[in-house]
């Protein structure tokens, strides 16, 4: 029994050598046809990726600063207040919008509307805004070029505080910068790298620039919001009360000129109501100086402090199309559909086919 076995197995093993022989002697036989459908193949490749529109990438770097002394306070007193049975834990994150959270803030909307206005300079030296660049450089798709005949819709300028409505143009155009430009965080270093991929290598660097320029002022300007309100508040009464003291100080001045050698207690009565009023407006005008003086101090602490690592620069090279690997591919691709055109016709596998469906 064990002799038939191996025996049929040898069989087997002899059967299999037999057909890849055949298949070898056939693709052997048939080269010159195989090597020209290859050849064919990767000619269209590198027609291809000489056609294909090339990519630049330029990245920025840039370190925030951390708030490192105001969290240790705030857990000394957090661990303090722990003895009381106070829980401070949730409240530990004094900032909102923390390190992790900034390249969310180049993925929004509001971003990609505001770079989509800005002029950027190409490598030709011609001067456009982003959104005609990408819609002069836009990738082709099958949806795009059916809607290529439509009618452009007109951009629509969305007030503050209002619901967000975009045309379709512009929702392809969001989708579009939010491919082309991200940013990430290293959480080791806390260096945060913003990339943008571009057409073009000028407007590429171009583009990382005002992402970067945008994401310092987003976050100076929330940092610093609060304590700007403050300091305006205080400038405003800072002015009111100016203005009462001056008008306090006058009416005291002109009522000793008019009552110099009057002593009447009628008027002395009204001297000192003036003078206490006087008394009033400057205490109240020195405080809100005081006031006013540490609200701009507070704005200056508030302000964070961006250290730029690496500016965005103009690439020299470009990261795709990989031409080389395109060409292999498609060379590859074309052995293959020669050598598969060749043992289809040779082996008469669409006869074959024909009868087994028969049976």
């Amino acid at each position: 029994m064990e002799q038939t076995t191996n025996v049929s197995t040898a069989s087997r093993t002899a059967s299999l050598s037999g057909s890849a022989g055949q298949l070898i002697r056939i693709l052997v036989q048939n080269r010159v046809w195989v090597l020209l459908v290859a050849l064919l193949f990767g000619l269209a490749g590198i027609g291809l990726a000489l056609m294909a529109t090339p990519e630049f990438v330029s990245e920025a770097r840039i370190m925030p600063e951390m708030n490192s002394g105001s969290n240790d306070v705030f857990k000394r007193l957090a661990s303090v207040a722990g003895f009381a049975g106070i829980d401070l834990a949730e409240t530990e994150g004094v900032d909102a919008v923390r390190p992790d959270l900034y390249p969310n803030v180049l993925q929004s909307t509001p971003f990609i509307l505001y770079l989509l206005d800005r002029p950027v300079r190409t490598r030709s030296g011609t001067d456009q805004t982003v959104t005609s660049f990408l819609e002069t450089h836009k990738s082709w798709s099958v949806a795009k070029f059916l809607a290529r005949n439509e009618e452009p819709q007109r951009l629509i300028k969305n007030a503050p505080g209002q619901p967000m409505e975009l045309t379709r143009q512009q929702q392809d155009l969001v989708e579009e910068v939010q491919k082309r430009v991200s940013a990430r965080l290293d959480t080791r270093s806390g260096i945060i790298t913003i990339t943008a991929k571009m057409p073009d290598a000028n407007v590429a660097a171009g583009v990382a620039q005002l992402a970067m320029d945008y994401l310092t002022q987003y976050v100076t300007s929330y940092r610093t919001e609060k304590a700007r309100q403050d300091l305006q508040f205080y400038a405003d009464r800072l002015s009111e009360a100016r203005r009462r003291y001056q008008n306090a100080q006058k009416g005291v001045f002109e009522y000793n000129d008019q009552h110099r050698y009057m002593v009447v207690q009628a008027a002395t009565m009204d001297k000192q109501r003036r003078e206490a009023e006087l008394s009033i407006a400057q205490t109240v005008y020195t405080e809100l100086a005081r006031q006013y003086e540490q609200a701009r101090l507070k704005v200056q602490e508030r302000t964070p402090v961006f250290k730029v690592l690496e500016p965005a620069n103009v690439p020299l090279i470009r990261v795709s199309p990989k031409r080389t690997v395109m060409v292999l591919f498609y060379t590859l691709a074309g052995f293959v559909v020669g050598s598969l055109t060749v043992l289809a016709i040779r082996l008469n596998l669409a006869e074959r086919l024909k009868t087994l469906m028969a049976r």
